[in-house]
C-alpha cells in the first residue's frame, strides 16, 4: 500500500511538470473571460471567448467557477480578470448599492470604476421563489405573499441571497414573513433537498434549467420586490483600450439571447449534462453561423492539467510554510516573550475560513495561483510552528549544557543538537501542513488559481457525481500519497 502511494506521488510530480503550466499562444494579447459558479454564467462566458477566439487574434483565458460576486468583481476592479457576466439587479444592489436605470449605471460604473457595461444581451434572469408542485398545491401558496401564512416553512437559500438586501432580508419585510427559517445551501443542492422535502422553499432565477427538470412551481412576485436582472458584461475600460475589437464582439451579442433560448441552454448543461462550452458552441453556430476556432481539451487532458496545477500550489505553498514556520518556532524557543503573540497569530490564522482568507488574499495579490498559495502556506504555518517549538524543547538542557561546555556556539548547538533531535516533530508537522494544503487547494479554484477544485466545483454546479468524483479522488490519492511521503522520510529520521 505505501509502496503504492509513493509510485503514485512520483507519477502526480511527473504530471506537475509535463502539465502544470499550461501556456498562452506566445506573442498574442491575452484576454481573461470569468465567470461566476452558476451553470448560466459559464455558458454567457464561453459564448464571448468562442466569439473572440473566432472573430480576433486575441488569446483567450477562461477563468470559471468564481464563487460569487465579490470574489469575481474584486478580481475585475484588480485588473486579474478583463471581462465577466453580470446583471444589472446585481450591480444595482451588491456593487452600487442603490437602484439605477441602465443608462445611469453605464455612467456610475465607468465614474467609479473604470468600467465598461455592454448592452443588454436581451434577457431578464430575475429571482424567483420556487417550491414542488405538490407542497404548493397543498398549502394553496400561488403567491410569495401566500407565505406569510406558513412560518413553519423550511427554507434553503443561496448564501448571497441570505444576505443581499434584494434577496431574504429585504423579502422578509417587503411581505411582512418576519425571520424565516432559512438555511444556506449550494444552488444544484437545494433543487434536490426541494424534490426530496427537505426543505420547502428555496430562491432560484427565472431562466435556471433544474426548473424544467423537477417541474417546480414559481411563486408570483405580486408586490415586485425583485429587481430587472438584465444580462450583460461587464468589462475593464483598460481592457476595451488594448483590445478594441472586443467592442465589436459585445455589440454582436447585444439583444441576441432571449429568456426561452438562455433556459434551453441551461437545460441543456444542467438536464442533459452537455458542457458549458459545447452548448455555446451550438448557440453560436445557430444564430450567427460561427464554428468553434480550434477543437475542445479532452476530459483526461482537462484532468492532468488540473492535477499538475494542483500539485504546484501543494508543493510550492508547503516549501513557504516550511521556510516561514521553522524560524518562527526557533524564536518561539528562544523568546519566551514572543511565543505567546506568535502562537497565537498563526493559531489565529488556522481559524479564519479558507475561503475568506483567499477572498482577503484578491486586493493585495489579485487572482490566480499567487493569491492561492500565500493563502495556502499561511493556513499551513500552525502545525509546522508548533511541532518545531514542542520538538526543540524535546533536547535536555543536561545536553545542552554538555554542548556548551565542548565550546560550541549558539548557532552550531541548533544546527548539530536542537534541530537534529527535533527534526522526527518537525517532520509530523509537515506532514500535517502538507495534508491540509491538499484538501484547502481545492477550494482555491474559487479564485481561479485552477487545480482539481475546478472539477469538484463544476460537479456541484451541473449536478454531476461523476465530475465531482474526477476532482475528488484524485485529490484523495494525492493527500494520501503526500502522506505517505513524509512519514516515510520521518520514519528514516527516527531510525
Amino acid at each position: 500500500m505505501r509502496s503504492t502511494a509513493l509510485v503514485a506521488l512520483a507519477a502526480m510530480i511527473a504530471i506537475w511538470f509535463l502539465y502544470g503550466s499550461p501556456r498562452a499562444g506566445a506573442g498574442r494579447p491575452e484576454i481573461v473571460i470569468a465567470s461566476k459558479q452558476d451553470t448560466e454564467g459559464q455558458i454567457l462566458a464561453e459564448i464571448l471567448a468562442q466569439l473572440v477566439e473566432a472573430r480576433t487574434p486575441y488569446t483567450v483565458v477562461r477563468k470559471t467557477n468564481f464563487g460569487g460576486t465579490l470574489l469575481v468583481f474584486e478580481a475585475l476592479r484588480a485588473g486579474a480578470v478583463d471581462a465577466y457576466p453580470e446583471y444589472s439587479g446585481t450591480i444595482d444592489a451588491a456593487i452600487l448599492h442603490e437602484p439605477y436605470a441602465f443608462a445611469r449605471i453605464r455612467e456610475a460604473m465607468r465614474r467609479r470604476y473604470d468600467l465598461f457595461v455592454s448592452g443588454e444581451l436581451g434577457f431578464n434572469n430575475t429571482y424567483v421563489l420556487a417550491m414542488s408542485a405538490a407542497t404548493a398545491h397543498t398549502l394553496r401558496v400561488a403567491a410569495i405573499s401566500d407565505l406569510a401564512r406558513h412560518p413553519e416553512l423550511r427554507w434553503g437559500v443561496t448564501p448571497e441571497f441570505l444576505r443581499r438586501s434584494d434577496g431574504l432580508p429585504g423579502l422578509e419585510r417587503a411581505y411582512g414573513l418576519g425571520t424565516v427559517d432559512a438555511v444556506d445551501i449550494e444552488k444544484s443542492l437545494a433543487y434536490q433537498a426541494l424534490a426530496r422535502g427537505t426543505i420547502q422553499v428555496t430562491d432560484a432565477y427565472s431562466t435556471d434549467g433544474e426548473l424544467l427538470r423537477y417541474r417546480f412551481v414559481t411563486l408570483t412576485d405580486d408586490r415586485h420586490f425583485f429587481p430587472q436582472y438584465r444580462a450583460l458584461f461587464l468589462v475593464r475600460d483598460a481592457a476595451m483600450r488594448a483590445a478594441p475589437k472586443v467592442r465589436g464582439i459585445l455589440a454582436m451579442l447585444s439583444g441576441a439571447i432571449d429568456g426561452r433560448t438562455m433556459t434551453a441552454m441551461n437545460a441543456r448543461v444542467d438536464i442533459d449534462h452537455v458542457s458549458p462550452a459545447d452548448v455555446a458552441a451550438g448557440f453560436l453556430m445557430q444564430h450567427f453561423g460561427i464554428r468553434r476556432a480550434g477543437g475542445s481539451e479532452s476530459t483526461t487532458l482537462r484532468l492532468l492539467r488540473a492535477l499538475g496545477r494542483h500539485i504546484e500550489l501543494t508543493l510550492v505553498a508547503v516549501f513557504f510554510s516550511v521556510l516561514i514556520g521553522l524560524p518562527l518556532g526557533i524564536l518561539a524557543m528562544r523568546r519566551p516573550r514572543a511565543r505567546q503573540a506568535i502562537m497565537k497569530v498563526v493559531g489565529t490564522l488556522q481559524t479564519i475560513p479558507s475561503i475568506a482568507l483567499l477572498a482577503l488574499m484578491i486586493p493585495l495579490f489579485g487572482i490566480g495561483v499567487l493569491p492561492a498559495l500565500v493563502a495556502l502556506a499561511l493556513y499551513g504555518l500552525l502545525p509546522i510552528v508548533a511541532n518545531t517549538l514542542a520538538g526543540l524543547r524535546q533536547v535536555s538542557p543536561e545536553l545542552l549544557d554538555a554542548a556548551e561546555g565542548i565550546g560550541l556556539s549558539t548557532r552550531q548547538i541548533l544546527l548539530w543538537v536542537q534541530l537534529p533531535i527535533a527534526l522526527p516533530f518537525i517532520l509530523a508537522g509537515v506532514r500535517t501542513s502538507a495534508v491540509i494544503a491538499v484538501g484547502t487547494a481545492t477550494i482555491a479554484a474559487l479564485i481561479g488559481a485552477g487545480g482539481l477544485g475546478d472539477f469538484i466545483l463544476a460537479g456541484l454546479t451541473l449536478n454531476d457525481p461523476h465530475m465531482i468524483l474526477l476532482g475528488a479522488i484524485p485529490a484523495a490519492l494525492l493527500a494520501i500519497a503526500v502522506d505517505e511521503l513524509v512519514y516515510r522520510i520521518e520514519l528514516a529520521v527516527r531510525r
